[in-house]
Parts: C-alpha cells; structure tokens; sequence
C-alpha cells in the first residue's frame, strides 16, 4: 500500500429539512488501502457514502479523485460510475432469473442497446470472474447462488466497471466465516491492483483483519483517523460514544416469572445459528445490535415472514408451527415492521380501512359487520389518540407518528397479545416517541397474557424503556443484560465483538 491520496473529501456537509447530518466532514483514502468507516446508527457514515456515490447532493465540500476536482453539483450515480466509484451495497442488486453473465453484461445492455453480442457477453463475464479469482460458470442462473457467491458476483460487476474506488457496505453481514475468509482473499487481490476500497462494517475483528485506517464518526462528526493495527476496543467504543455514560435508572418491571413466548434453536433462511430466548408476561423484552446484526431477521423468522429450516416455537408453553403471517396472527401475535410505509400499511388506503386489515377474520360471518367495524376503529383512533381528520382520510397524509399508531391500532385491534416491534420509532419526533412508549407500556399492563418483543438500534432506547436486553452480533444472541445494571458502552462494546466475549 502506497500513502499517495487516491480520494479526498474535504469539508462535506448535508442537512434534511433544517437539521445537520454531516458537518464539514474530511476523508480521504490511498492507493491500494482499505479505510474502514465506523460509527454508531445514525453517526452519518451511510450518507456520506451516498454523496461519494451520487446518491445524495452535498450541501457543501468538495472531492477530487486522482488529483482531479469533481463537481458536487449535479453529481449523480451515472457520474460517480463513470469516474471510477462503484459500491457494493448489503442488499443485492442482482436480477435472479439471469444468469450470472448477463447481470455482469447488464450495464453493457442499458448502455449500448441494440442486439445482444452473447461471444462477447460471455468473454466479459470470463474476464470480470479471473480478475478477482471467483470460479463459476457464468451461465448459471443468479437465483442458484449462495449468498456468498452472489456477494462476489456484485464485486465483480462493481470492478467490471473500472472502478478506482470500491465501497462495500457490510459485506459479510450475510456470510459465514469460511465465506468470509474468501471474500477477504477477493480483497487482497483488488488491493494489489492499486483500488482503493471504503470499508464499512460493524465487525472489529474483521477490521482489524482487513483494514489498514479506521475513520470515525460521531453526529455528523469525524471524531478521528487511527491505524487499525493496535486500534483498542474500548478506545474505538469511547470515540464512537464520546462519554462515559451513566448507567440507566429505566423503568419499573412488570414482567411476572410465567413464559409467554419462547423459541428454541430456531433456524431460518437468514439465520444460520441457532437461536433461543424466552419472552416472560407482561415483559418488554429488547433486542438491539448494529446494522447488519440479523434484528429484522429474527423478527421475520418468529412472525412467518421467513422460511423457518429448524428449531422450535412455544406459545404458553405449547409448541406451535409458525409457517406463515396468517398464522402468527391466528395465534395473537402481531408484527411492526421496520419500514412501515412499505410493509405496514396500505398508504393509499384510509385510517379506518387499514385498522381493520387484521379484523377482516374476526368480522366476517354470513356478512360483514361493518357497525362493529366503526366501532372498533373509533375506539382504536379514541384510545391511540391519533391526529386525523376523520376515520376516512388516506393514511399517506399522516405523519410519522400517527402512521406508527395505526400500524398499534390494527394490532391491537385484532386483539393481539404478542407484539414484535422492529424499530418502532424510527423516523418519528420526541413527542410522538413518548406517545408510542406510553402505548406498549400500556399493552403490557392491562393484560397478564401479553409482552412485547422492542427491536431497535437505539441502545439509549432500549435501555429506557425495555425490561431485558439481548444483543445480537452475527446474527447470533451474544449477550442477555439487565438495563438497570449495564450501559450503552457495555452494550456497543459487545455488538462490536461478533465473534468474541466481551467483557
């Protein structure tokens, strides 16, 4: 590795609606070096990479790439690629019913239209796969691959494009160790060839396994640059945090000692290693980690959403068989999903028709029951106090808070006495984060047959407001505390090391 500046960005800032996000951040990277980014959720690492990227617009800041200044204005993705910048993003962008030749041809296809030349189709695809040792026959279709394979394949089609900068965006979020070992081969090879590659991964031993400098960043701050060789854990931790933080006082328990919800070596198509925990009544149960620590995962795997392949699932101590979301809600079960504009609500649908999405079932006799209908979406809207102009007003309009009342209402209003709640708050202001924490804590207490399942990245969060914590790193539990007993360092401390005890 050369220390000759390949990339240098220089005073870059970027505010949504009024509020900072990157606040005249520095960052520069090497010929042949791989800079791993690092920070907490929401330190700003994803949004400077999208301006790298063209993704977003900076608000100020310039960039040069070999020596040369980039105009910010107007940059785009097309513009970053033409200029050598590719990323690799942790959700494939791959077409699956193509083969693994014609995904690496595609940004032949988009750009020079016409008819498809296969001879040189194939010839491209030969090429992109020896450049970084990856053994395959390119005619297999991308929906055959392995998550490891596909991960590589999104390499290649990245340095296909001559790229001079590659950034990958937790690339072993998915992959086991062996999977990892050779994506880490695959890397020694680009550094070699003088590619500069921008690292970010939530993995301190990988970091120090593949990275030469580390940048941290804190609130939109770069807090600092060090060498990865001797980096300490508990000096990146207290950069990532800034202070020591107290221990929380959170809040009264009212879990009683009786499982409500409990799995058992539970396995998925996303979760390799088996995972058991319990859920006691009356308990918010918090599970947190980093990006890419396997928290959706879980979520989806309990609720039917994901293929379960082993394990198994205890409902008041009575095993059940949760293959589907229809049948987690025929069990009592309820799920928040992270993004609930997408996967949460109909938003061209109204306050009272996706309330009574999950009532449909219990409505519906000979005919339906549209009085009880009314009358269950009054009350829901009554009790979650959500701002609207009437039952019949499109969701869409909403704000974010309200929306995430509706997505309770309709749970609540099926009568649901489990609710999984991944990143409830997200997205959504002070005064409607007290709003949906007085709700669960609601739930909870009127009820000795419910808990909650309170999934999110903000450890300050969880350890305001759950009973219990489980840190998830690797797609695997690495620890149970008591939030009363721990603190936000603790916690980081252990989601930082997936693979390794912590103390």
């Amino acid at each position: 590795m050369t220390e000759q500046i390949l990339l240098r960005m220089e005073g870059i800032t970027k505010a949504f609606f009024g509020v900072p996000v990157l606040k005249g951040i520095d960052f520069d990277l090497h010929y042949g070096e791989v800079h791993v980014l690092l920070g907490e959720n929401g330190a700003g690492k994803s949004t400077l990479m999208k301006i790298l990227s063209g993704a977003y617009t900076a608000d100020a800041g310039t960039l040069a790439l070999d020596g040369q200044a980039v105009d910010l204005q107007g940059f785009n993705p097309r513009a970053a690629e033409d200029i050598g910048i590719a990323t690799v993003y942790q959700h494939f962008h791959l077409i699956p019913h193509l083969s693994v030749a014609e995904n690496l041809a595609m940004p032949m296809f988009t750009r020079e239209g016409g008819a498809v030349r296969w001879k040189e189709v194939y010839a491209h695809a030969d090429e992109a796969l020896a450049r970084i040792h990856y053994d395959i026959d390119p005619k297999t279709q991308v929906r055959h691959l392995p998550v490891s394979q596909k991960q590589m394949l999104e390499i290649a089609i990245a340095l296909s494009k001559n790229a001079k900068v590659l950034i990958l965006d937790e690339p072993t979020a998915s992959l086991s160790r062996n999977e990892t070992e050779i994506l880490f081969e695959a890397i020694a090879e680009i550094k070699s060839r003088g590619i500069g590659i921008i690292y970010i991964s939530h993995k301190l031993e990988e970091l120090k396994q593949v990275g030469d400098r580390i940048t941290i960043l804190r609130d939109g701050e770069k807090i600092a640059t060090l060498p990865s060789d001797g980096a300490e854990v508990d000096e990146i931790v207290r950069l990532m945090i800034g202070k020591e933080l107290a221990q929380s006082q959170g809040v009264e328990s009212l879990a009683i000692d009786q499982n409500l919800f409990r799995v058992e070596g539970l396995q998925s198509e996303q979760i390799a290693s088996p995972i058991s925990f319990s859920l006691r009544k009356k308990e918010i149960l918090g599970i947190t980690g980093l990006v890419g620590s396997g928290k959706t995962e879980l979520a989806q795997a309990i609720f039917g959403v994901d293929k379960l392949t082993g394990g198994a699932t205890f409902l008041d101590e009575r095993e059940v068989r949760i293959d589907s979301p229809q049948k987690a809600v025929a069990l009592g079960l309820g799920f928040l999903p992270e993004d609930r504009d997408a996967d949460g609500l109909c938003l061209n649908l109204s306050v009272k028709d996706n309330i009574s999405l999950a009532l449909m079932s219990k409505l519906r006799g000979f005919f339906f029951d549209t009085a009880a209908e009314k009358r269950t979406v009054l009350e829901s809207i009554r009790s979650m106090d959500v701002k609207t102009t009437g039952m019949s007003q499109q969701v869409q309009y909403l704000s974010g808070g309200n929306k995430q009342k509706v997505v309770f209402g309709k749970w609540l209003s099926a009568k649901c006495n489990l609710l999984i709640l991944d990143e409830p708050t997200i997205g959504i202001d002070v005064g409607a984060r007290k709003d949906i924490y007085d709700l669960i804590r609601d739930f909870v207490a009127e009820n000795d047959e419910r808990g909650v399942i309170f999934i999110s990245s903000d450890m300050t969060e969880v350890l305001d407001v759950t009973d219990r914590i489980l840190v998830m790193a690797g797609r695997r539990i690495v620890a149970e505390l008591d939030p009363k007993q721990t603190t936000k360092q603790r916690i980081l401390r252990y989601s930082l090391q997936a693979n390794k005890a912590a103390e």
